[in-house]
């Protein structure tokens, strides 16, 4: 399955981009899609982030699948 990855704050710096396509079995996790970041990009390895699915915070045994709404969130702070 191909799926669009997107990327907010300093992880669209880090990966020069607002987003990511990859490609993932079509039965993946989101714990499957972190590994798979790391492949793709090594920039990722020491960033800390959450991954939303359709505008939620995603456990790593979740599954994925085609036309979701998947993003990279950084921690934030407010104040």
């Amino acid at each position: 399955m191909n799926l669009r990855i997107l990327l907010f704050a300093g992880l669209a710096e880090t990966c020069g981009s607002a987003f990511l396509e990859v490609e993932l079995p079509a039965v993946c996790t989101v714990a499957d899609l972190k590994n798979h970041l790391l492949v793709v990009q090594p920039k990722l390895k020491n960033a800390t982030y959450r991954v939303a699915v359709n505008s939620i915070y995603a456990k790593d045994h979740q599954e994925l699948s085609q036309g979701l709404e998947v993003a990279l969130i950084p921690p934030v702070s407010g104040g």
